[in-house]
């Protein structure tokens, strides 16, 4: 369910109306959407979806409770604010509670809403999936995948008076194609908020290209090579990254950026200085929220520039008791490429490993960022700038931060979808590496 900002206001007001609380907040958020999957090279499912939710936080003194409602007609909204009271008077103190904050002045214009998005109709979805599906047939190829609109819409508001509203669309599209004999396999995923920056045709021309060239991967050992990581693999790299940008972890010790007796590394070289990584919400390729969930307005931050640490993200509750600056966890993740391609990097590569995705990841020592996972859907030796042919899968041993410390060269960024980043904002470039750590052979295909 699609509400204006208007309707958005005047629900979430009634929300709070009930309240008995010393203070309350509700974030309250729908969606209208439709999705069409294929497998097998024919379309298997469509569907559509239109929802509404409100989140009603209570609190009592430093005692908080929450309850989700779907229905929002007025008996089930008191019920849903006199639960969520029942459920805080029944809570310990939170000994970290803040108060939910006051209005907010200075959102700035964020365009996450497209009309083209918002009014896809089930006739182009089907048109450009017959794309991908037919060519693959006409590839002897076997093709899967799913594509997704939808338009939604995302409102805070709170007892000390603070309103805030955002609306958004997206389009997302995979799809994954793997060889008759199951010996190769490729995917592509992709999802932007403005459907015209999604070349469906582009991106399955693509895939199935490097669906053939993944047919009969040859041994290839285990070491460290000399690797590219396609924007995908990186997406995933950065994504890991972010989550331990944090400073309380770091002023207390427990992580990567943090510094004996002076705290973190805020103002520290720590990788190449190739890396220039920020936030912004408009981003025109990623655009994203002006607030963040408890209404606070979002700008451009810098992360990482020239390789030196800029800042770290900081909740209100650190900010205070440490007494440090407040900075939001990022809505989005971009990071600076150049003006080159992938096949640019291959190119100038004599001897090395081309990865196109990882999947599986997981956290080995926090303390360095170091985590393992797996290669997926086509990993490639390059000799004389050229790939030569599909290797066999690895599991791989690394950093992030190694990463982005090996870096050699870097394409052109672009709006990516990790094999785990879910529907996180991410714009990255491929990288070529001076080394990347695979740690053993993988038989998985």
């Amino acid at each position: 369910m699609l509400l204006s900002e208007d309707e958005a206001k005047n629900l979430t007001e009634k929300i709070l109306s009930f309240s008995k609380a010393d203070s309350a907040s509700v974030i309250l958020s729908g969606s209208n959407s439709g999705n069409l999957r294929f497998a097998l090279n024919s379309v298997s499912t469509c569907g559509a979806v239109d929802s509404i939710s409100a989140s009603i936080r209570s609190n009592f003194g430093k005692k908080s409770g929450y309850m989700n409602i779907t229905s929002i007609d007025d008996e089930s909204i008191e019920t849903g604010v006199r639960k969520s009271e029942e459920i805080a008077k029944l809570s310990p103190d939170n000994e970290e509670f803040m108060p939910p904050p006051e209005k907010q002045n200075g959102y700035i214009e964020v365009q996450e809403y497209f009309e083209d998005t918002g009014s896809l109709t089930p006739q182009y979805i089907s048109d450009r999936v017959s794309y991908t599906i037919n060519k693959a047939i006409d590839k002897d190829l076997t093709s899967a995948g799913y594509f997704e609109s939808e338009s939604g819409f995302y409102s805070i508001a709170n007892t000390n008076n603070l309103s805030a509203y955002t609306k958004s669309s997206s389009a997302r599209f995979s799809s994954t194609i793997r060889t008759k004999e199951g010996s190769g396999s490729s995917k592509i995923d992709r999802s932007y908020a403005d459907i015209n920056l999604l070349d469906i045709k582009k991106l399955s021309d693509r895939v199935i290209e490097r669906a053939i060239l993944s047919k009969n991967p040859q041994k290839q050992e285990a070491g460290k090579y000399v690797t590219i990581l396609d924007n995908a693999a990186v997406c995933d790299m950065i994504y890991n990254l972010s989550w331990y940008l944090n400073r309380r972890s770091a002023d207390e010790g427990r992580s990567f950026f943090s510094v004996k007796g002076k705290g973190n590394k805020i103002g520290e070289k720590i990788v190449s200085d190739k890396v220039n990584f920020y936030s912004d919400p408009q981003s025109k390729e990623a655009p994203s929220s002006p607030f963040n969930s408890e209404g606070i307005p979002l700008r451009k931050q810098n992360w990482i520039t020239n390789g030196v640490l800029d800042n770290l993200y900081c909740d209100r509750y650190w900010a205070k008791k440490s007494n440090s600056e407040f900075i939001p966890f990022p809505s989005n993740t971009i990071m600076q490429g150049s003006d080159k391609t992938v096949e640019d990097l291959i190119a100038s590569t004599e001897k090395g490993i081309f990865v196109t995705r990882f999947w599986y990841i997981r956290s080995v020592d926090p303390s360095q960022i170091l985590l393992t996972g797996l290669t997926r859907d086509g990993v490639f030796l390059i000799e004389n700038g050229k790939i030569k042919h599909a290797v066999n899968n690895f599991r791989f041993n690394e950093s992030p931060v190694n990463v982005l410390s090996n870096i050699v060269d870097m394409s052109v960024s672009e709006k990516t979808v990790g094999s785990e980043t879910g529907d996180a904002k991410i714009v990255v470039p491929a990288l070529k590496l001076s080394e990347f750590n695979f740690s053993t052979i993988s038989d998985a295909t």
